[in-house]
């Protein structure tokens, strides 16, 4: 439980809608968690009975094929919630989350956010807009596969994640995070990354990837 003069949800796009005091008072029905790198926060089927925003840090939303290779669906940052799909739905949990890093969320029970959503609609329609937000990127994704061939689905997903910003704090992008976001090999997703390195597109340091000449990347793939 958090105190009466903490504000953990501040920053969380899902409940921008609301005003300090309420955003206290929600504060006050949930509980801060705290998650080591690598660490499973819930798995794929288990029942889905909360909602978490993610305080700081970053996490993996993954499914898994019947071989067991990974496959990271969405990368959730600051701000972001997790399990909205299961407080419309009302069933299991769609995916597997792990934390990408040391990550801090806070958990607010499914009849919670229910609640909330019968007083403030506007509440509801950020939700609906963070879940529409990941059937559109799954819809890019399954497009991506069809019409793009593997250099071109390297490319485009190193310019459109955050992670590979080499301006932002939140780079630390791996060759197997990106093999395991486009469905590919990490044999061959290396041999692109390293022929973009090469060309100067990009940079790998201590194994993390950035984008360094994101136009020069776009062009060479014919983005």
């Amino acid at each position: 439980m958090t105190g009466p003069g903490d504000d953990p949800l501040a920053g969380a796009t899902v409940l921008g809608v609301l005003d300090e005091s309420e955003r206290r008072f929600l504060a006050s029905r949930g509980r801060h968690r705290k998650l080591d790198k690598g660490q499973i926060l819930f798995t794929e089927g288990e029942r889905s009975d909360s909602v978490l925003v993610l305080l700081s840090g970053h996490m993996k939303v993954l499914r898994y094929s019947q071989d067991g290779d990974p496959f990271i669906v969405n990368t959730v940052l600051p701000g972001d919630s997790i399990g909205e799909i299961g407080v419309f739905s009302k069933g299991p949990r769609s995916a597997t989350v792990q934390a990408g890093e040391p990550s801090v969320l806070f958990e607010l029970p499914a009849s919670v956010i229910t609640d909330l959503i019968s007083k403030r609609p506007a509440a509801g329609i950020l939700l609906l807009e963070c879940v529409s937000g990941m059937v559109r990127r799954m819809t890019g994704v399954a497009a991506d596969l069809v019409f793009l061939d593997l250099r071109q689905r390297v490319a485009k997903y190193l310019l459109e994640d955050p992670l590979a910003d080499a301006r932002s704090p939140a780079n630390r992008l791996t060759q197997s995070e990106v093999a395991a976001s486009i469905g590919a090999s990490r044999q061959r997703v290396n041999a692109c990354l390293r022929d973009f390195e090469r060309r100067g597109w990009i940079s790998m340091e201590s194994r993390r990837l950035h984008v360094i000449d994101p136009e020069g990347l776009a062009r060479g793939a014919s983005l």
